[in-house]
Parts: C-alpha cells; structure tokens; sequence
C-alpha cells in the first residue's frame, strides 16, 4: 500500500496533462503507432515523451512486442488514476469558463445499437446546431458491450437497457420500452395489436444466446409467467434475428425499430406482448469515479430532451421516463 501511494505521488509531480494524454492513447490502442495517429503527434517524440516518463518514474509502463504494447503491473496501477485525472482536470476548465463560454471538448457516447437508426442522426444535428463547440463521437454497440466500454473508460457515458446490475456509476432512466412479437400470420394470435403472453407459448421462437439483455428481459417475463418458451434458434446479430422471423422460420420478441422498415413494408407484422408485458428500461449511464464535464452535462440534457420529443411524436416506442 506504502509503495501504491509513493508511486502515485511521484506521478503527479513527474508527469504534466500532456504527457498523461499520452499514456492513455497508447495503452487504448495498444500501438505506438495508432496513438500517434490519434494524437496528431510524430511517433519518435511520443515514444520519446513515455520513455522520459518511465525514465523518471523509475518503472516500465509498457511492455513492447513487434504486435504492439501492454501495460506492465506499474501501468495498470496508473491508468485508471490517469482517467480520473485528465476527466477532472477537464471538468474544472469546463466549469471555470462556463459562466462566459458554451459547452466545449469532446463527448464520447456509446448507445445501445438497437436505437442507433431511430437516435443517431437527431442527436448530431441537435448537438451541431446547440453546441457548436462540442465533438460529440457517438458508437452503437451490444448493450454488453456499450457497458464494457464505459466501465473500461472508453468512453464518457452509455444510453443503454439493464443498467440497473452495473456498480460504481451513476444511472438516469430515460425511458421504458415495450418488447412485441414479430413475425408473419400474427393475425390468427393476436387481438387489438396486442398478444397474450400464453399464446407466444404455443410459437417457435429466435432469441439472442443467454447473456445478452434482451435474452434476460425474456426469460425473467417466461419465469413470472411460469410458461417456457418455445426458442428454437439462438441467434444474436439484428440480422440473423430478421432473417429467421423474414422467412417464417420463428417469431422474435424485440423492439420495434429493430424491424421498422419491414413492418413499414408490411413485410412482417408485431404485436404488443401483454399479461406480463416484457419491457426494459434504457437509461444514460456515467461513472460515479468521474466528474461529468460542462459538455457531458449539455449533451445529457440534449440525449435527455430528444428522447421526450421522439416519445411524444411516436417515433420512439415506449413511455418517456426524463424529467
């Protein structure tokens, strides 16, 4: 423990913001390289800069292959304190000048890729015509996935479902989303757009692999219920989950926009899944290690008021939870 905060004092009075920024480009792309890319930095001095680093700090923080760099023991005791660090340090500027300037920097956001259609292109045009001086980077992936990233510091802040199991991080909800059966023929189940839970009992089902949220929001409403379901084919890419459902082959349980243009078509049909309904909630996710900066702030506001409008006007399907 002595040797743990000797180590970290001689960090803060050996390495300047820059040569922090340094570090974590290259232990996040794991290449010299690919950070110096990122960086807009010739490689020679960037290798110089960490070399000095270590030199002074007394201990190697990478460890370098021909395949790139990893982090020795010295250097995964650092990262997380340099993320904290430059977060801070940032948020601090941010909130010095933020009586006089608007929100300015950068924002990376990683949102759930189910919403990626419905949510993306509003998001940057709002963000470009409000905030002007903030780079807002936004990624869609699995909502696992979209966890592991803010959790490994990736990223500032993840709209995701299933927060609510996540530790050490602040969670906003934003809205509920109801879950539907999609397929062909629903006409012979379904009554008012609607379908009885025991009547999904009764159908050949394709669900993503057990790990994945939308698989658990499933089996938690088939336990409720006290019915097993009929999942036949286990399947976790929107498009094998689109392909099986297109050919008849099973219905899937999902979110409507997942499957907006083949329902738009009349490709496909949906109904509501009632008696238990299976919903999920999708909520703004940030660290609670991590001081949210003036430009995280404006963008979760942003996020926060997209998604009332989109629920108002029916383009988001669920119930608007943002206050």
């Amino acid at each position: 423990m002595v040797n743990h905060i000797y180590f970290l004092y001689q960090v803060v009075h050996k390495m300047n913001l820059k040569t922090l920024k340094y570090f974590l480009a290259i232990a996040e792309t794991g290449s010299m390289s690919a950070a110096a890319r990122t960086l807009f930095v010739a490689q020679p001095a960037l290798s110089l800069q960490v070399s000095n680093l270590e030199a002074e700090l007394g201990v190697s923080l990478f460890v370098r292959s021909v395949k790139g760099v990893t982090l020795t023991g010295a250097g995964t005791k650092l990262i997380d304190h340099a993320r904290v660090i430059t977060r801070q340090v940032e948020a601090a500027k941010d909130h010095v000048s933020s009586d006089s300037f608007s929100p300015r920097g950068e924002v990376r956001l990683v949102i759930d890729g189910s919403k990626a259609y419905t949510l993306l292109a509003p998001l940057l045009q709002r963000c470009a015509a409000q905030y002007p001086s903030i780079t807002l980077s936004v990624t869609d992936a699995m909502s696992t996935h979209a966890a592991q990233t803010l959790m490994e510091g990736k990223v500032d802040m993840a709209l995701i479902p299933g927060a609510e199991d996540l530790l050490s991080v602040e969670v906003t909800p934003l809205y509920r989303e109801p879950l539907h059966l999609i397929g062909k023929h629903l006409d012979q189940y379904a009554l008012d757009g609607c379908i009885q839970f025991t009547q999904i009992q009764k159908l050949p089902l394709v669900a993503p692999s057990k790990g994945f949220n939308l698989r658990h929001h499933i089996d938690e409403a088939a336990l409720q219920a006290q019915l097993p379901l009929n999942i036949k084919y286990q399947q976790d890419t929107g498009l094998s989950l689109r392909c099986l459902a297109h050919h008849g082959m099973a219905h899937a349980i999902l979110p409507l926009d997942v499957m907006a243009a083949e329902l738009r078509l009349g490709e496909l049909e949906s109904a509501r899944i009632i008696n238990p309904p299976i919903q999920r909630v999708h909520s703004l996710v940030q660290l609670s290690t991590q001081a949210p900066s003036h430009a995280m702030q404006a963008v979760a506001s942003l996020l926060s008021s997209l998604i009332a409008d989109l629920c108002a006007h029916g383009t988001l399907d669920g119930q608007c939870l943002a206050h």
